[in-house]
Protein backbone atom coordinates (compact mmCIF):
# COMPACT_ATOMS: atom_id res chain seq x y z
CA UNK A 1 0.00 0.00 0.00
CA UNK A 2 2.94 2.45 1.15
CA UNK A 3 4.45 2.03 -2.51
CA UNK A 4 1.30 2.75 -3.99
CA UNK A 5 1.09 5.86 -1.69
CA UNK A 6 4.11 7.33 -3.34
CA UNK A 7 2.95 8.71 -6.31
CA UNK A 8 -0.70 8.88 -6.99
CA UNK A 9 -1.43 11.21 -9.89
CA UNK A 10 -5.63 11.96 -9.42
CA UNK A 11 -6.78 13.62 -12.93
CA UNK A 12 -9.91 15.70 -12.71
CA UNK A 13 -11.85 16.51 -15.44
CA UNK A 14 -15.16 17.36 -15.69
CA UNK A 15 -17.65 20.37 -17.02
CA UNK A 16 -19.51 23.44 -15.95
CA UNK A 17 -19.29 24.66 -11.89
CA UNK A 18 -21.97 25.26 -10.18
CA UNK A 19 -20.84 26.20 -6.59
CA UNK A 20 -19.47 24.51 -3.47
CA UNK A 21 -21.00 24.51 -0.16
CA UNK A 22 -23.40 27.04 0.07
CA UNK A 23 -21.31 29.49 2.23
CA UNK A 24 -18.69 30.03 -0.62
CA UNK A 25 -21.59 30.97 -3.29
CA UNK A 26 -21.72 34.54 -3.81
CA UNK A 27 -24.95 36.02 -4.13
CA UNK A 28 -26.40 37.86 -7.09
CA UNK A 29 -24.88 41.52 -7.68
CA UNK A 30 -27.50 44.65 -8.56
CA UNK A 31 -25.87 47.89 -9.91
CA UNK A 32 -27.07 50.47 -7.76
CA UNK A 33 -29.31 52.95 -8.73
CA UNK A 34 -28.31 55.39 -6.30
CA UNK A 35 -25.14 58.00 -7.26
CA UNK A 36 -23.43 60.37 -5.24
CA UNK A 37 -20.57 62.99 -6.03
CA UNK A 38 -17.45 63.16 -3.79
CA UNK A 39 -14.60 65.18 -4.58
CA UNK A 40 -15.87 66.12 -8.29
CA UNK A 41 -16.22 62.56 -8.71
CA UNK A 42 -19.13 60.18 -9.30
CA UNK A 43 -19.64 56.92 -7.80
CA UNK A 44 -22.03 54.51 -7.37
CA UNK A 45 -23.37 54.01 -3.22
CA UNK A 46 -23.92 50.56 -3.23
CA UNK A 47 -24.66 48.75 0.26
CA UNK A 48 -23.14 45.66 0.91
CA UNK A 49 -25.82 42.14 1.17
CA UNK A 50 -24.82 38.94 2.77
CA UNK A 51 -22.63 36.74 1.35
CA UNK A 52 -21.46 38.97 -1.44
CA UNK A 53 -17.51 39.23 -2.31
CA UNK A 54 -15.39 41.81 -3.26
CA UNK A 55 -14.84 39.89 -6.68
CA UNK A 56 -18.67 39.43 -7.29
CA UNK A 57 -19.48 43.37 -6.48
CA UNK A 58 -16.32 44.31 -8.88
CA UNK A 59 -17.41 42.05 -11.46
CA UNK A 60 -21.02 43.19 -11.40
CA UNK A 61 -19.83 46.78 -11.79
CA UNK A 62 -16.96 46.03 -14.29
CA UNK A 63 -14.27 47.20 -12.38
CA UNK A 64 -11.11 46.20 -10.76
CA UNK A 65 -11.22 45.15 -7.14
CA UNK A 66 -8.29 47.23 -6.38
CA UNK A 67 -10.27 50.19 -7.45
CA UNK A 68 -12.58 49.35 -4.81
CA UNK A 69 -10.16 48.81 -1.56
CA UNK A 70 -8.50 51.89 -2.83
CA UNK A 71 -11.54 53.77 -3.12
CA UNK A 72 -13.00 52.26 0.32
CA UNK A 73 -9.63 51.63 2.63
CA UNK A 74 -12.19 50.28 5.56
CA UNK A 75 -12.95 46.82 3.96
CA UNK A 76 -9.65 46.17 3.79
CA UNK A 77 -10.69 44.38 7.01
CA UNK A 78 -13.49 42.61 4.81
CA UNK A 79 -17.10 43.28 3.76
CA UNK A 80 -19.69 43.35 6.16
CA UNK A 81 -23.55 43.04 5.36
CA UNK A 82 -25.34 46.95 5.44
CA UNK A 83 -22.22 48.45 5.05
CA UNK A 84 -22.03 51.19 2.09
CA UNK A 85 -19.44 51.31 -0.08
CA UNK A 86 -17.98 54.16 -3.23
CA UNK A 87 -17.76 52.50 -6.54
CA UNK A 88 -16.36 54.59 -9.37
CA UNK A 89 -19.12 55.51 -11.82
CA UNK A 90 -16.41 55.82 -14.96
CA UNK A 91 -14.93 52.26 -14.04
CA UNK A 92 -11.25 53.88 -14.11
CA UNK A 93 -9.36 52.30 -11.00
CA UNK A 94 -8.11 54.29 -8.69
CA UNK A 95 -4.64 54.39 -7.43
CA UNK A 96 -4.45 57.49 -4.99
CA UNK A 97 -4.45 55.25 -2.20
CA UNK A 98 -6.16 56.51 1.36
CA UNK A 99 -6.29 59.89 -0.10
CA UNK A 100 -9.06 62.18 1.61
CA UNK A 101 -10.08 65.34 2.19
CA UNK A 102 -8.83 67.43 4.94
CA UNK A 103 -8.53 70.86 6.57
CA UNK A 104 -5.66 71.80 5.21
CA UNK A 105 -5.84 70.81 1.29
CA UNK A 106 -3.07 72.85 0.40
CA UNK A 107 -0.66 71.47 2.74
CA UNK A 108 -0.77 67.68 2.13
CA UNK A 109 -0.67 65.35 -0.47
CA UNK A 110 -2.49 62.37 1.41
CA UNK A 111 -4.42 60.87 4.54
CA UNK A 112 -2.33 57.74 5.10
CA UNK A 113 -4.13 54.79 7.30
CA UNK A 114 -1.35 52.59 9.09
CA UNK A 115 -0.92 49.02 8.45
CA UNK A 116 0.18 46.71 11.40
CA UNK A 117 3.43 46.00 9.28
CA UNK A 118 4.14 49.89 8.76
CA UNK A 119 7.38 52.01 10.18
CA UNK A 120 7.50 56.16 9.92
CA UNK A 121 11.01 55.46 7.94
CA UNK A 122 8.84 52.90 5.21
CA UNK A 123 5.75 55.50 5.18
CA UNK A 124 8.40 58.13 4.72
CA UNK A 125 9.64 56.86 1.54
CA UNK A 126 6.88 56.07 0.31
CA UNK A 127 5.68 59.36 -0.14
CA UNK A 128 9.20 60.88 -0.55
CA UNK A 129 8.96 63.00 2.38
CA UNK A 130 11.32 62.79 5.82
CA UNK A 131 10.26 61.09 8.69
CA UNK A 132 10.69 64.72 10.49
CA UNK A 133 7.88 66.03 8.20
CA UNK A 134 5.30 63.93 8.77
CA UNK A 135 5.95 63.82 12.85
CA UNK A 136 5.93 67.31 12.49
CA UNK A 137 2.92 67.91 10.68
CA UNK A 138 1.35 65.29 12.55
CA UNK A 139 2.40 66.02 16.30
CA UNK A 140 3.49 62.60 16.96
CA UNK A 141 4.69 62.40 20.46
CA UNK A 142 8.51 60.75 20.38
CA UNK A 143 8.14 60.30 16.95
CA UNK A 144 5.93 57.12 17.32
CA UNK A 145 2.50 55.60 15.13
CA UNK A 146 -0.19 53.69 15.76
CA UNK A 147 -2.04 50.63 13.71
CA UNK A 148 -4.77 52.43 11.89
CA UNK A 149 -3.32 56.07 12.81
CA UNK A 150 -4.17 58.18 9.91
CA UNK A 151 -1.39 60.71 9.61
CA UNK A 152 -1.98 63.48 7.12
CA UNK A 153 0.95 63.17 4.85
CA UNK A 154 2.52 66.70 3.83
CA UNK A 155 4.73 68.02 1.05
CA UNK A 156 8.74 67.38 1.03
CA UNK A 157 10.01 70.14 2.88
CA UNK A 158 7.44 71.07 5.54
CA UNK A 159 9.90 70.14 8.26
CA UNK A 160 11.99 72.84 7.16
CA UNK A 161 9.35 75.27 6.82
CA UNK A 162 10.82 76.40 3.23
CA UNK A 163 7.62 77.57 0.82
CA UNK A 164 10.41 77.07 -2.58
CA UNK A 165 11.05 73.11 -0.80
CA UNK A 166 7.81 72.19 -1.16
CA UNK A 167 6.93 69.51 -3.67
CA UNK A 168 4.06 70.19 -6.45
CA UNK A 169 1.40 67.16 -7.10
CA UNK A 170 4.24 65.65 -9.50
CA UNK A 171 5.85 64.35 -5.93
CA UNK A 172 2.45 62.26 -5.31
CA UNK A 173 2.15 61.68 -9.28
CA UNK A 174 5.11 59.94 -9.23
CA UNK A 175 4.54 57.97 -6.30
CA UNK A 176 1.43 56.95 -7.78
CA UNK A 177 3.03 55.93 -10.78
CA UNK A 178 5.74 53.74 -9.67
CA UNK A 179 2.26 51.79 -7.57
CA UNK A 180 0.99 51.54 -11.31
CA UNK A 181 4.29 50.02 -12.33
CA UNK A 182 4.11 47.62 -9.10
CA UNK A 183 0.55 46.83 -9.81
CA UNK A 184 0.68 45.18 -13.30
CA UNK A 185 -0.94 42.06 -12.49
CA UNK A 186 -3.26 39.68 -14.13
CA UNK A 187 -7.13 41.41 -12.75
CA UNK A 188 -10.59 39.96 -12.78
CA UNK A 189 -11.05 41.84 -16.39
CA UNK A 190 -7.72 40.49 -18.05
CA UNK A 191 -8.02 36.61 -16.73
CA UNK A 192 -7.00 34.99 -19.46
CA UNK A 193 -3.00 35.21 -18.85
CA UNK A 194 -3.34 34.12 -15.39
CA UNK A 195 -5.92 31.07 -15.78
CA UNK A 196 -4.72 27.68 -15.28
CA UNK A 197 -5.97 25.21 -17.93
CA UNK A 198 -4.74 22.52 -15.71
CA UNK A 199 -3.44 23.15 -11.99
CA UNK A 200 -0.09 21.06 -11.22
CA UNK A 201 0.11 20.25 -7.51
CA UNK A 202 2.00 18.12 -5.20
CA UNK A 203 1.44 16.98 -1.69
CA UNK A 204 4.56 15.79 0.28
CA UNK A 205 3.80 13.94 3.22
CA UNK A 206 5.67 11.44 5.54
CA UNK A 207 3.09 8.97 5.32
CA UNK A 208 4.75 6.56 7.43
CA UNK A 209 4.70 8.82 10.41
CA UNK A 210 8.46 10.06 9.86
CA UNK A 211 10.60 12.47 10.54
CA UNK A 212 14.11 12.44 9.67
CA UNK A 213 13.99 8.77 9.48
CA UNK A 214 12.76 8.56 12.94
CA UNK A 215 9.06 7.26 13.76
CA UNK A 216 7.55 10.44 15.36
CA UNK A 217 3.86 8.93 15.57
CA UNK A 218 2.69 5.30 16.71
CA UNK A 219 1.65 3.44 13.29
CA UNK A 220 -1.78 2.80 14.52
CA UNK A 221 -2.34 6.59 14.88
CA UNK A 222 -1.10 7.89 12.22
CA UNK A 223 -2.00 11.95 11.68
CA UNK A 224 -0.02 11.74 8.44
CA UNK A 225 -2.56 9.80 6.63
CA UNK A 226 -5.48 11.37 8.26
CA UNK A 227 -4.17 14.47 6.90
CA UNK A 228 -4.07 12.49 3.30
CA UNK A 229 -7.52 11.76 3.95
CA UNK A 230 -9.14 15.22 4.61
CA UNK A 231 -7.43 15.83 1.71
CA UNK A 232 -8.74 13.50 -0.71
CA UNK A 233 -12.27 14.27 0.79
CA UNK A 234 -11.67 18.33 -0.73
CA UNK A 235 -11.34 16.94 -4.06
CA UNK A 236 -14.43 15.24 -3.94
CA UNK A 237 -16.29 18.38 -3.18
CA UNK A 238 -14.39 19.85 -5.58
CA UNK A 239 -15.41 17.47 -8.27
CA UNK A 240 -18.78 18.24 -7.28
CA UNK A 241 -18.60 22.32 -7.54
CA UNK A 242 -16.43 22.41 -10.12
CA UNK A 243 -17.19 20.27 -13.02
CA UNK A 244 -14.78 22.02 -15.12
CA UNK A 245 -11.61 21.84 -12.96
CA UNK A 246 -8.60 20.05 -14.21
CA UNK A 247 -6.09 18.65 -11.31
CA UNK A 248 -3.03 16.91 -11.72
CA UNK A 249 -2.15 15.91 -8.00
CA UNK A 250 0.59 13.80 -7.14
CA UNK A 251 1.39 12.67 -3.89
CA UNK A 252 4.68 12.10 -2.65
CA UNK A 253 5.50 10.18 0.46
CA UNK A 254 8.48 11.92 1.87
CA UNK A 255 9.28 8.63 3.82
CA UNK A 256 10.40 6.82 0.76
CA UNK A 257 13.42 9.29 0.08
CA UNK A 258 16.70 9.50 2.18
CA UNK A 259 15.85 13.18 2.81
CA UNK A 260 14.25 15.92 1.35
CA UNK A 261 17.28 16.54 -1.30
CA UNK A 262 16.51 13.59 -2.80
CA UNK A 263 12.90 14.64 -3.74
CA UNK A 264 14.15 18.09 -4.89
CA UNK A 265 17.47 17.08 -6.76
CA UNK A 266 15.43 14.43 -8.97
CA UNK A 267 13.46 17.23 -10.46
CA UNK A 268 10.02 16.03 -9.99
CA UNK A 269 8.44 18.87 -8.58
CA UNK A 270 9.45 21.17 -11.24
CA UNK A 271 6.60 21.33 -12.92
CA UNK A 272 4.10 22.07 -9.72
CA UNK A 273 1.99 24.77 -9.87
CA UNK A 274 1.29 24.28 -6.25
CA UNK A 275 3.19 22.29 -3.48
CA UNK A 276 1.71 21.28 -0.15
CA UNK A 277 4.03 20.64 2.07
CA UNK A 278 6.73 19.36 3.63
CA UNK A 279 5.47 19.60 7.19
CA UNK A 280 8.04 19.97 9.21
CA UNK A 281 9.79 23.73 8.63
CA UNK A 282 13.45 22.51 7.92
CA UNK A 283 12.41 20.47 5.45
CA UNK A 284 9.94 22.66 3.64
CA UNK A 285 12.75 25.40 4.03
CA UNK A 286 14.70 23.32 1.07
CA UNK A 287 11.63 23.52 -0.80
CA UNK A 288 10.83 26.97 -0.61
CA UNK A 289 14.62 27.75 -1.19
CA UNK A 290 14.76 25.16 -4.61
CA UNK A 291 11.52 26.91 -5.52
CA UNK A 292 12.95 30.33 -6.12
CA UNK A 293 12.33 31.65 -8.85
CA UNK A 294 10.35 28.92 -11.00
CA UNK A 295 6.52 30.66 -10.18
CA UNK A 296 5.87 27.88 -8.07
CA UNK A 297 3.49 28.59 -4.96
CA UNK A 298 4.37 26.72 -1.65
CA UNK A 299 1.93 26.35 1.50
CA UNK A 300 3.48 25.48 4.66
CA UNK A 301 0.32 23.03 6.10
CA UNK A 302 1.00 22.64 9.81
CA UNK A 303 4.31 23.75 10.99
CA UNK A 304 3.44 27.10 12.92
CA UNK A 305 6.64 27.91 13.52
CA UNK A 306 7.61 27.69 9.62
CA UNK A 307 6.07 31.83 9.22
CA UNK A 308 9.99 32.89 9.12
CA UNK A 309 10.19 31.43 5.26
CA UNK A 310 7.82 33.74 4.23
CA UNK A 311 10.47 36.85 4.31
CA UNK A 312 11.91 37.25 1.21
CA UNK A 313 9.51 34.70 -0.60
CA UNK A 314 6.49 35.74 -2.23
CA UNK A 315 5.38 32.51 -3.78
CA UNK A 316 5.20 31.18 0.27
CA UNK A 317 2.08 30.42 2.35
CA UNK A 318 1.66 30.71 6.16
CA UNK A 319 -1.54 28.74 6.70
CA UNK A 320 -0.86 28.18 10.69
CA UNK A 321 -1.70 31.62 12.45
CA UNK A 322 1.77 32.40 14.36
CA UNK A 323 1.34 33.04 18.24
CA UNK A 324 1.76 37.02 18.03
CA UNK A 325 -1.63 36.90 15.79
CA UNK A 326 -3.20 34.67 17.96
CA UNK A 327 -2.41 36.53 21.46
CA UNK A 328 -3.64 39.42 19.41
CA UNK A 329 -7.33 38.11 19.85
CA UNK A 330 -7.01 39.47 23.36
CA UNK A 331 -7.73 42.92 22.01
CA UNK A 332 -10.89 42.10 20.66
CA UNK A 333 -12.41 41.53 24.03
CA UNK A 334 -10.25 44.44 25.91
CA UNK A 335 -9.60 47.99 25.49
CA UNK A 336 -6.95 50.84 26.85
CA UNK A 337 -10.14 51.62 29.69
CA UNK A 338 -10.29 47.93 31.25
CA UNK A 339 -8.64 46.76 34.19
CA UNK A 340 -5.81 44.40 33.39
CA UNK A 341 -3.46 42.46 34.83
CA UNK A 342 -0.79 40.17 32.99
CA UNK A 343 0.34 36.80 34.79
CA UNK A 344 2.98 34.95 33.81
CA UNK A 345 5.65 32.75 35.24
CA UNK A 346 8.97 34.04 36.95
CA UNK A 347 12.16 31.77 35.11
CA UNK A 348 15.82 31.97 36.16
CA UNK A 349 16.25 32.20 32.10
CA UNK A 350 14.34 35.39 31.55
CA UNK A 351 10.85 36.10 30.56
CA UNK A 352 8.93 33.04 28.76
CA UNK A 353 8.61 33.97 24.71
CA UNK A 354 4.45 33.64 24.89
CA UNK A 355 4.71 36.28 28.03
CA UNK A 356 6.88 38.58 25.82
CA UNK A 357 4.74 38.24 22.80
CA UNK A 358 1.98 38.86 25.16
CA UNK A 359 3.19 42.31 26.46
CA UNK A 360 4.09 43.34 22.81
CA UNK A 361 0.24 42.50 22.22
CA UNK A 362 -0.75 44.67 24.97
CA UNK A 363 1.56 47.55 24.00
CA UNK A 364 0.46 47.89 20.64
CA UNK A 365 -3.12 48.41 21.53
CA UNK A 366 -2.08 50.90 24.46
CA UNK A 367 -3.77 49.09 26.95
CA UNK A 368 -2.64 49.61 30.67
CA UNK A 369 -2.10 46.98 32.59
CA UNK A 370 -0.64 46.05 35.97
CA UNK A 371 2.17 42.92 36.31
CA UNK A 372 2.45 40.00 38.25
CA UNK A 373 5.50 37.45 38.39
CA UNK A 374 5.88 34.23 40.19
CA UNK A 375 7.56 30.75 41.03
CA UNK A 376 4.68 28.63 42.28
CA UNK A 377 6.74 27.78 45.09
CA UNK A 378 5.53 30.39 46.52
CA UNK A 379 2.49 28.68 47.06
CA UNK A 380 -0.14 30.32 48.81
CA UNK A 381 1.93 33.57 49.96
CA UNK A 382 1.04 35.05 46.56
CA UNK A 383 -2.48 36.03 47.46
CA UNK A 384 -1.98 39.41 48.81
CA UNK A 385 -0.10 40.39 45.87
CA UNK A 386 -2.63 38.89 43.47
CA UNK A 387 -5.04 40.91 45.47
CA UNK A 388 -3.24 44.16 45.15
CA UNK A 389 -3.80 44.03 41.22
CA UNK A 390 -7.38 43.38 41.04
CA UNK A 391 -10.06 45.57 41.54
CA UNK A 392 -13.73 45.85 43.04
CA UNK A 393 -16.61 47.35 41.02
CA UNK A 394 -15.39 46.20 38.14
CA UNK A 395 -14.58 43.63 35.34
CA UNK A 396 -10.60 42.50 35.98
CA UNK A 397 -9.51 40.81 33.13
CA UNK A 398 -6.83 38.12 33.89
CA UNK A 399 -4.13 37.63 31.21
CA UNK A 400 -2.25 34.34 32.09
CA UNK A 401 0.48 34.12 29.34
CA UNK A 402 1.89 30.62 30.03
CA UNK A 403 1.91 27.31 28.81
CA UNK A 404 3.27 25.47 31.57
CA UNK A 405 0.03 23.29 33.30
CA UNK A 406 1.41 23.29 36.50
CA UNK A 407 1.53 27.15 36.61
CA UNK A 408 -1.56 27.69 34.71
CA UNK A 409 -3.41 25.19 37.60
CA UNK A 410 -1.69 27.35 40.30
CA UNK A 411 -2.85 30.58 39.09
CA UNK A 412 -6.40 29.39 38.58
CA UNK A 413 -6.68 28.10 41.79
CA UNK A 414 -5.50 31.37 43.21
CA UNK A 415 -8.42 33.52 41.37
CA UNK A 416 -11.16 31.16 42.01
CA UNK A 417 -10.04 31.40 45.87
CA UNK A 418 -10.11 35.48 45.58
CA UNK A 419 -13.19 35.33 43.63
CA UNK A 420 -15.53 33.22 45.70
CA UNK A 421 -14.23 34.65 49.27
CA UNK A 422 -13.65 38.71 47.97
CA UNK A 423 -16.40 38.31 45.12
CA UNK A 424 -14.18 39.52 42.62
CA UNK A 425 -15.45 39.84 39.01
CA UNK A 426 -12.84 37.67 36.95
CA UNK A 427 -12.26 37.29 33.41
CA UNK A 428 -9.75 35.07 32.41
CA UNK A 429 -7.48 34.82 28.84
CA UNK A 430 -5.55 31.87 27.93
CA UNK A 431 -3.25 30.11 25.03
CA UNK A 432 -4.85 27.62 22.98
CA UNK A 433 -2.54 24.68 25.13
CA UNK A 434 -4.83 24.99 27.63
CA UNK A 435 -7.55 23.34 26.15
CA UNK A 436 -5.00 19.97 26.16
CA UNK A 437 -4.58 20.23 29.94
CA UNK A 438 -5.41 17.27 31.70
CA UNK A 439 -4.60 18.33 35.68
CA UNK A 440 -6.44 22.11 35.41
CA UNK A 441 -9.81 22.25 37.16
CA UNK A 442 -12.73 22.78 33.43
CA UNK A 443 -15.03 24.07 36.36
CA UNK A 444 -12.09 27.36 37.05
CA UNK A 445 -12.35 27.73 32.82
CA UNK A 446 -16.28 28.23 33.18
CA UNK A 447 -16.40 29.82 36.78
CA UNK A 448 -14.04 32.85 35.00
CA UNK A 449 -15.14 32.91 31.52
CA UNK A 450 -12.02 31.31 30.10
CA UNK A 451 -11.62 33.46 26.43
CA UNK A 452 -9.00 31.12 23.81
CA UNK A 453 -8.08 33.24 20.47
CA UNK A 454 -7.06 30.56 18.57
CA UNK A 455 -6.54 29.06 14.72
CA UNK A 456 -8.33 25.76 15.25
CA UNK A 457 -11.53 24.76 16.76
CA UNK A 458 -14.85 23.01 15.59
CA UNK A 459 -18.71 24.43 15.74
CA UNK A 460 -19.99 20.80 15.34
CA UNK A 461 -23.34 22.79 15.60
CA UNK A 462 -23.01 23.98 11.52
CA UNK A 463 -24.28 22.35 8.77
CA UNK A 464 -21.59 22.11 6.89
CA UNK A 465 -19.47 20.46 9.77
CA UNK A 466 -22.06 17.96 10.45
CA UNK A 467 -21.97 17.39 5.82
CA UNK A 468 -18.62 16.67 6.36
CA UNK A 469 -18.95 14.44 9.73
CA UNK A 470 -21.57 12.35 7.10
CA UNK A 471 -18.91 11.92 4.18
CA UNK A 472 -15.92 11.10 6.21
CA UNK A 473 -17.76 8.65 8.06
CA UNK A 474 -19.11 6.90 4.94
CA UNK A 475 -15.69 7.19 3.01
CA UNK A 476 -13.64 5.99 5.76
CA UNK A 477 -15.49 4.33 8.10
CA UNK A 478 -13.80 6.37 11.03
CA UNK A 479 -14.30 9.65 12.68
CA UNK A 480 -12.01 12.46 11.21
CA UNK A 481 -9.34 14.08 13.34
CA UNK A 482 -8.19 17.79 13.95
CA UNK A 483 -5.97 17.33 11.04
CA UNK A 484 -8.22 15.78 8.46
CA UNK A 485 -10.47 19.18 9.00
CA UNK A 486 -7.44 20.68 8.56
CA UNK A 487 -6.08 19.36 5.14
CA UNK A 488 -10.02 19.55 3.44
CA UNK A 489 -9.78 23.75 4.72
CA UNK A 490 -6.57 23.71 3.12
CA UNK A 491 -7.14 21.71 -0.40
CA UNK A 492 -10.84 23.43 -0.90
CA UNK A 493 -9.45 26.95 -0.32
CA UNK A 494 -6.43 26.99 -2.18
CA UNK A 495 -7.57 24.61 -5.39
CA UNK A 496 -10.80 26.07 -5.55
CA UNK A 497 -9.89 29.34 -5.60
CA UNK A 498 -6.49 29.18 -7.71
CA UNK A 499 -9.33 27.30 -10.19
CA UNK A 500 -11.67 29.71 -10.56
CA UNK A 501 -9.34 33.16 -10.33
CA UNK A 502 -5.81 31.56 -11.16
CA UNK A 503 -2.98 33.75 -10.13
CA UNK A 504 -5.47 36.96 -9.57
CA UNK A 505 -5.59 34.64 -6.19
CA UNK A 506 -2.48 33.30 -5.47
CA UNK A 507 -0.63 37.07 -5.97
CA UNK A 508 -3.69 38.81 -4.08
CA UNK A 509 -4.78 36.42 -1.63
CA UNK A 510 -5.06 39.44 1.15
CA UNK A 511 -8.46 39.83 -0.76
CA UNK A 512 -10.26 36.06 -0.67
CA UNK A 513 -10.88 35.78 2.54
CA UNK A 514 -12.66 32.83 3.67
CA UNK A 515 -14.36 30.86 6.81
CA UNK A 516 -13.59 27.15 6.46
CA UNK A 517 -14.66 24.21 8.74
CA UNK A 518 -11.77 24.42 11.10
CA UNK A 519 -10.05 27.34 10.08
CA UNK A 520 -10.58 30.84 9.31
CA UNK A 521 -8.09 32.21 6.66
CA UNK A 522 -7.12 36.05 5.99
CA UNK A 523 -3.68 36.37 4.65
CA UNK A 524 -1.40 39.73 4.58
CA UNK A 525 1.51 40.02 2.93
CA UNK A 526 4.61 42.86 4.75
CA UNK A 527 5.61 44.02 1.45
CA UNK A 528 5.73 42.47 -2.05
CA UNK A 529 8.54 40.56 -1.59
CA UNK A 530 7.59 38.69 1.16
CA UNK A 531 4.96 35.63 1.14
CA UNK A 532 1.49 35.48 2.86
CA UNK A 533 0.79 34.55 6.58
CA UNK A 534 -3.05 33.70 8.22
CA UNK A 535 -4.06 36.12 11.17
CA UNK A 536 -7.29 34.91 11.69
CA UNK A 537 -8.48 32.99 14.89
CA UNK A 538 -11.88 32.27 16.44
CA UNK A 539 -11.90 33.01 20.48
CA UNK A 540 -14.01 30.55 21.96
CA UNK A 541 -15.53 31.74 25.37
CA UNK A 542 -16.35 29.32 28.35
CA UNK A 543 -19.71 30.47 30.05
CA UNK A 544 -20.69 29.45 33.49
CA UNK A 545 -23.25 27.53 32.43
CA UNK A 546 -20.69 25.24 30.58
CA UNK A 547 -21.37 25.97 27.39
CA UNK A 548 -19.00 27.38 24.90
CA UNK A 549 -19.27 30.23 22.14
CA UNK A 550 -17.43 30.50 19.31
CA UNK A 551 -16.72 34.65 18.00
CA UNK A 552 -14.57 34.49 14.45
CA UNK A 553 -13.01 37.47 13.08
CA UNK A 554 -10.37 38.41 10.81
CA UNK A 555 -7.34 40.47 12.39
CA UNK A 556 -4.81 41.89 10.26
Amino acid sequence: MKHLLNTISLLIILSLAQGCFAQYIPVKVEVSQEQVRVNGELYYLHKVSQRQTLYSISKAYGIPADSIVKDNPKITSGLKEGELIYIRVNGTQSFTEEVETSTKPQEIQAIHTVRWYETLSSIAKKYDVSEEDIALFNNLANNKIKVREKLEIPYKGYAKSNPAEIATDKTTEDIFEQEREEAKEVTIFDRRKGMYQKIYAKLLLPLGGKHNGEQVLPQENNHFMEFYQGFLLALEELKESNPTLELDLEVIDTDSYPNISHITQSGMLDNSDIIFGPVFSENLEQVVNYTKGKDIYVVSPMDPKSDYLAYGNPHFFQVSTPATYQQRGILSAINFMSDVTLVYEERDTGTDQIANITKEVLNSGNVRYKQLSYNILKGRSILPEFESTLSTGSINHVVVASNSEAFVSDVLRNLNLLRSRSQFNIKVYGTPQWRGFESVDIAYYHQMNLNISMQYYIDYAREQTKGFLAKFRALYNSEPSPYAFQAYDIAYYFLHNAWNEGKLFLENANHFQSEMLQSDYNFVRDGKNNGYINTAVRRVIYKPDFSTSDIRGFFR
